[in-house]
């Protein structure tokens, strides 16, 4: 009898295990696609976003929020400080992939994670003049410098048992992903942000980082040019426009994690010597470059017109009441909530899950103190 039951144990775990292991998706191979990511690691990769480094404060290029001290000091096991220099600079740390497919992995060649389309993402087009969609996300650490072997410096690795790429979230797991309501329960704050006039506040927000391309100035409400960050889920309305609607996927999935504690802050002086709990989203302390369908690398360079704007975030009039206009240059990476007129123009292809489907590299800024001893 002993026997019996441990062959049946032993049964279960291989169907369980099986059920959970990646499989080709088959007729749905054309609906998620591999976007090759290893592939394009040099020459697809955003690596201007990692310049310049700060180090001992020399570099006026500092998001706003982190360090710009030259000497620091941390405490070791037993509470005496050790005196050194700080350092700042962006680390490609993430990588979140959006799709309408659940378990869609493009990063891990095109895989469905698990052969089950119980969740599946739709558009639900109610009305003439609007669209409703539900997009699902798989957040990646992805410690680039370490796999690399770039930039390895000790004081400043602060987690130091992450070293190769981890599969460290689904949305498709989360039950407060799917209704609204249910989101409601776990984040009561977004009831306050639902109104006119923090949306207005919101529209204000998107023209000034439009413009300055400047987070620092925006609401921890608002996702700049995406909208409002709440609620936490994947539900996206207007959602005509791909590019916007899984840039604002990726930062909600920011904030949601940050606000269960998942994703913490990396910069500052509190963080100089470990990252510190966040429960709002630090937006200037991340950068998002897509890496597929199209990666951004490929439009560096490139300008783009946008109005001119006041230190108040007014338009700038000519004599004759026109709009006066600037060129921007594109850059591989953007500031979370940049508009997508700056960066995202002919992002996607057409079929083969191109239209639906984006991996973004996620870049954080990260402060740290190196000690000589």
């Amino acid at each position: 009898m002993k026997k019996i039951k441990v062959s049946l144990f032993i049964s279960i775990c291989i169907l369980l295990l099986s059920s959970l292991a990646p499989v080709k998706a088959g007729s749905l191979d054309g609906a998620c696609p591999d976007s090759d990511y290893f592939g394009g690691l040099i020459d697809k990769f955003c690596w201007s976003c990692v310049l310049p480094f700060n180090l001992m404060g020399f570099s006026d290029n500092v998001p706003d929020g982190g360090s710009t001290d030259s000497i620091c000091s941390c405490k070791d096991d037993l509470g005496v400080p050790s005196f050194g220099a700080s350092l700042g600079y962006w680390s490609p740390d993430f990588i979140v992939e959006v799709s309408v497919v659940p378990f869609c992995s493009p990063t891990l060649g095109g895989i469905q994670l698990q052969d089950d389309l119980t969740s599946m993402g739709s558009v639900d087009k109610k009305t003439k003049n609007s669209t409703r969609a539900q997009y699902h996300y798989n957040y990646f650490v992805n410690p680039i410098f370490k796999i690399l072997g770039m930039f390895l410096v000790p004081d400043c690795d602060k987690d130091p048992g992450i070293v190769d790429l981890d599969l460290a979230y689904m949305s498709m797991l989360d039950i407060t992903y799917y209704d609204d309501m249910l989101a409601l329960v776990f984040n009561p704050e977004s009831v306050a942000f639902s109104t006119p006039i923090t949306q207005a506040i919101c529209v204000k927000d998107c023209v000034i980082i439009s413009a300055t391309g400047d987070p620092a100035s925006q609401n921890w409400f608002c996702a700049g040019c995406d909208g409002m960050l709440y609620p936490f889920t994947g539900n996206v309305a207007r959602s005509s426009n791909m590019v916007r609607a899984s840039h604002v996927i990726v930062t909600r999935a920011l904030a949601s994690l940050h606000r269960r504690g998942l994703a913490k802050e990396t910069y500052g002086d509190e963080a100089m010597c470990s990252n510190v709990y966040s429960p709002m989203i630090p937006k200037p302390m991340y950068k998002l470059s897509m890496a597929f369908p199209n990666a951004e690398v490929n439009s560096w360079g490139g300008g783009t017109t946008m109005p001119l704007l006041s230190p108040q975030g007014e338009q700038v009039l000519k004599p004759d009441g026109s709009v006066l206009t600037h060129e921007v240059t594109q850059k591989c990476c953007h500031p979370l909530g940049d508009n997508v007129m700056k960066w995202g123009m002919g992002r996607t292809t057409p079929g083969g899950g191109k239209d639906n489907t984006a991996v973004y590299n996620v870049f954080r800024y990260n402060n740290c103190c190196i000690r000589p001893i």
